[in-house]
């Protein structure tokens, strides 16, 4: 007997030639030595020994194995080292003699392939291990049939398929291949397909007849399980992802393989068709959701926020979105537009949704409702359309890793880890759907309506007064002189001061020390008669996230912030006490989150104080909510926020403090003094003022006297000073201009907002007028507070010169080429834009000896609306071009609005473009108006 045949006897039973398996002692030596680099993934030298069929074609040098004839046989030849390249590489281990000997026999016996009799010729064979106690069976998948009259249940090597009614065991699907990771009813509930597979050897689908339960398919292709199955809308296709980062579409009616979307650098462990049948998405372990066409197998966009590894995905039944959830806790919902195409399927919604991974998501049939379960034992009920909690199930005593809604929307099939199956009922309670509403700010303080006074009574701090008991009593509205006295504790010392408020009052509550060049750093804090703080605001957290790149101090004006592109503007962020908001976006990766400013400074919202902040501190966007408000868990924090003041807010008083309070009930209150740093002593002194809001504003102007360049622009900044916490829309009117002379008229100063800019520009042609003729230059801001418009006279813009011709002169243009082509009668140009979407525009440059790069801002651009396409540095027109297009994005909270912008260089002068008017009309509006 030959060594081979010793070795076979030994290894086989002593099994005779004629019974040598393929499957059994050949497939594992390639296994072990060979499919690293010769698979149907690899195929290095186009060898592929994975594949029985691919095998016998052999690689770029021809054949490699040559039935009955093993000496001939390349594949012997380079294992003996008998032909190069040798095999294996240098430095790998390589088949032992005894398993050459093997191949040589097989291959001398006729090199005979799988016979189908024996084991399969991937399969693992594994020794079995008996148990002492008894096997948990968790649930991998489940699936409802569209009657909702079954249930597929997906364990261990099994599916079992369930009454819906009662639960009772139908039918066992039996004898798979590894874990059972999913199931799928088709629309018409007349196939069932099941994914399964061996891990590391192949992934496989199993098509089932509804009907008897018969096995009609088996189709494998993947070289992992299968974690993954979605059966598209029309019912021809099937997709499938594995563990080996592959997508594979197959014909359901044939069983054929039609083609393999790869792209994934990680596991694929979720795909969805879109209710269209024309899009694929896919959440892998790479982090990123990926939406690929059908039709072509290209990939559409690559959806990389996410910051971990990625679960689950999921189509709204209406196909207008895409949502996804993995590692990182959140569930993040993506608009889809048009077919998918790169660039076009932004973020709608972040939400922070559970502590722990969220493993699954799953609509109802009806797109309403959207449930979620987690890897911290908690299943989640939300409103799918704005992504709020509407409520939280029990806690459960396993990993909810299945989740099936019933056909009629009523219920949820829940499938543990654990092996137990639960249902709960979606209806919900009467205040279920009732969401809290977060405030957008603080409103304008109003005058008390009765008692009002217009002195101040005086007051002299009385000491001791740093028991509440002892609080020195003020006649609100007062003003009291204090001094913090050198301290015997290193808290430093107390003053108390007590006043009486009914319930809605607002006071301003500030102090004046540093101003009046005393060495007291004051803080401020508002107490309760019992001498609890008062509180202010709740803050919910809705995304976390941290400081990156640098620390930052307290005069900053802006923070490179971790994952900011799925913040928004306008939106509040907590840093450690401290609340700013959202202003602009990075302009890339080398820039941060610009916040609102005041003074060149960061601006601080509900009093709070400006601080330092440490590289890598964790901060959190949050929304305010009233003291009252009942919050729904969303496993962020919640901070309180209290009636207290370090430094001002706006920034304009120094060291010294101020607070807003309003009164949430009649009754006493206490104002608390002290120094932040403890110190004290008789030089210490302070006063403090309580008094009535006044609410206003004043507006200053920067560019007066200017010099305009015949044929150009320069621009008009005006800023406001509000005052007491006004912060509506300021408008100022500029009328007459002298004869040659233009102004974009009237000027906006949005809401909140602190500055606007015009831009005064010459004809070509123009004279300088008489001295007398600016004196006629009038300048109004009004504004309407609590009902009442309060006009402001603002003087003239001062007498302007004119220069010579510039050397550039830019133009915004309409994007057709040719100016004022569809400009209006007067020669003015209108855009149009709808929140949600991009128009272009064109950036144009009259050269006059000058031809160098130059670099432009776009100028009173309503908050909402950008450049798009602006860089670090501005919009670039390249030394020798004469234009630019440029994209204006409007956000899709921007409001209706109409403003007037402009173009201005960065160089030569600050060339201003004559204005253009932008509006901003959303459809509904534009339908309206039709």
């Amino acid at each position: 007997m030959t060594l081979a045949l010793v070795i076979l006897a030994q290894t086989a039973n002593a099994e005779s030639p004629k019974n040598f398996d393929y499957n059994k002692h050949v497939a594992p030596i390639f296994q072990k030595y060979c499919n690293g680099c010769h698979s149907s993934e690899e195929a290095e030298g186009g060898l592929i020994l994975d594949d029985f069929s691919k095998m016998l074609k052999g690689g770029k040098r021809g054949a490699v194995i040559v039935a009955k004839d093993s000496d001939t046989s390349r594949l012997i030849q380079v294992l003996e080292k008998k032909a190069k390249p040798f095999m294996p590489p240098k430095d790998n281990e390589g088949p032992t003699v005894a398993e050459i000997a093997i191949l040589k026999a097989w291959i001398k016996l006729g090199a005979r392939g799988p016979s189908g009799k024996g084991p399969d010729p991937n399969l693992l064979i594994t020794p079995k291990v008996p148990v002492a106690g008894n096997v948990r069976e968790p649930i991998n998948a489940l699936d409802i049939s569209p009657d909702g009259k079954l249930i597929a249940v997906a364990r261990y090597g099994a599916v079992e398929i369930l009454s819906a009614k009662d639960r009772k065991l139908i039918k066992p699907l039996t004898s798979h291949n590894g874990h059972v990771n999913d199931v799928a009813f088709s629309r018409d509930g007349s196939i069932l397909i099941t994914a399964a597979g061996e891990v590391g050897l192949f992934g496989e689908l199993r098509v089932w007849s509804t009907a008897d339960w018969k096995l009609t398919k088996t189709l494998r292709g993947h070289r992992d399980s299968i974690y993954t199955i979605t059966i598209s809308p029309d019912g021809r296709f099937v997709a499938t992802g594995s563990y080996d980062r592959a997508i594979k579409l197959w014909n359901l009616a044939d069983g054929q393989e039609l083609k393999t979307l790869s792209g994934h650098n990680d596991a694929v462990f979720d795909i969805a068709f879109h209710p269209s049948g024309k899009i694929l998405a896919s959440a892998s372990g790479d982090r990123t959701v990926k939406l690929w066409n059908v039709e072509t197998g290209s990939r559409l966009d690559t959806l990389n926020q996410p910051i971990k590894e990625q679960y689950t995905v999921a189509f709204s039944p209406n196909g207008e979105f895409v949502l996804a959830a993995g590692v990182d806790n959140r569930i993040r919902m993506w608009r889809i537009e048009q077919m998918g195409k790169e660039g076009t399927n932004p973020v709608v919604y972040s939400r922070f949704a559970h502590e722990g991974p969220i493993i699954n998501l799953a609509f109802s049939p009806n797109g309403k409702t959207l449930i979620s379960s987690s890897e911290n034992r908690t299943i989640k009920l939300w409103n799918a359309a704005t992504l709020t909690l509407l409520r939280t199930f029990e806690q459960q005593p396993d990993w909810a890793v299945a989740l099936a809604v019933a056909p009629d929307n009523q219920s949820v099939i829940v499938g543990r880890l654990d092996g137990s199956l639960a249902t709960y009922p979606i209806n919900l309670t009467a205040n279920a759907g009732v969401q809290a509403v977060p405030i957008t700010g603080d409103p304008i303080p109003k005058p008390h309506a009765t008692d009002r006074k217009t002195e101040l009574a005086k007051a002299n701090e009385a000491e001791p007064n740093d028991e509440f008991a002892k609080a020195t009593a003020l006649a609100a509205p007062a003003v009291a002189s204090g001094v913090l006295q050198k301290p015997n504790t290193e808290s430093g010392d107390v003053d108390l001061y007590r006043f009486d408020s009914k319930a809605g009052q607002t006071w301003i509550v500030e102090t004046k020390a540093g101003r009046d060049k005393s060495p007291a750093d004051t803080k401020i804090e508002l107490l309760h008669a019992d001498g609890k703080p008062v509180l202010r605001l709740l803050l919910q957290a809705v995304r976390d996230s941290y400081i990156t790149f640098r620390p930052i101090d307290s005069r900053q004006t802006e923070a490179r912030l971790k994952n900011w592109e799925e913040m928004e503007l306008n939106q509040f962020l907590y840093m450690d006490g401290e609340v700013v908001k959202n202003f602009r976006m990075p302009k890339g990766p080398d820039s941060g989150m610009l916040f609102y400013t005041i003074g060149g400074k960061r601006r601080c919202y509900f009093d709070t104080s400006a601080t330092v902040h440490a590289l890598n501190e964790t901060v959190y966007i949050v929304e305010p909510y009233r003291p009252e408000t009942k919050l729904a868990d969303n496993g962020l924090p919640v901070f309180p926020l209290y009636f207290a003041n370090d430094d001002a807010g706006n920034r304009n008083l120094g060291a010294d403090s101020r607070v807003t309070f309003t009164a949430p009930a009649d009754g006493s209150y206490l104002i608390r003094v002290t120094d932040v740093r403890g110190f004290g002593g008789d030089d210490y002194k302070y006063s403090l003022t309580v008094r009535e809001p006044n609410p206003g504003f004043n507006v200053s102007i920067g560019g007066k006297g200017a010099k305009v360049n015949a044929g150009s622009g320069k621009r008009l900044t005006l800023k406001a000073d509000r005052i007491d916490g006004f912060s509506g829309d300021i408008k100022i009117a500029i009328s007459g201009m002298p004869p040659g002379f233009h102004i974009a008229s009237p000027v906006i100063i949005e809401a909140g907002h602190l500055e606007a800019r015009s831009v005064i520009n010459t004809d070509a042609d123009a004279k300088s007028p008489a001295k007398e003729a600016w004196g006629k230059v009038k300048v109004v801001a009004s504004a309407t507070i609590h009902g009442k418009t309060i006009v402001r006279e603002l003087g003239n813009l001062g007498e302007l010169k004119i220069e010579p011709k510039p050397k550039l002169t830019p133009y915004l243009l309409l994007d057709n080429g040719v100016a004022g082509l569809e400009s209006k009668s007067d020669g003015s140009i209108e855009l149009v834009i709808e929140p949600g979407t991009t128009i272009t525009a064109m950036l144009r440059i009259e050269r006059n000896k000058f031809n160098g790069e130059s670099r432009f801002d776009i100028d009173n651009l309503p908050h909402g609306v950008i450049v798009d396409n602006l860089g670090l540095s501005g919009i670039m027109v390249r030394e020798g071009e004469t234009e630019r297009q440029i994209y204006l994005t409007a956000s899709d909270w921007a409001p209706d609005s109409t403003r007037w912008i402009h173009a201005v260089s960065q160089n030569e002068g600050n060339q201003a473009s004559r204005p253009v008017l932008l509006r901003v009309k959303s459809l509904k509006s534009i339908v309206t108006s039709k």
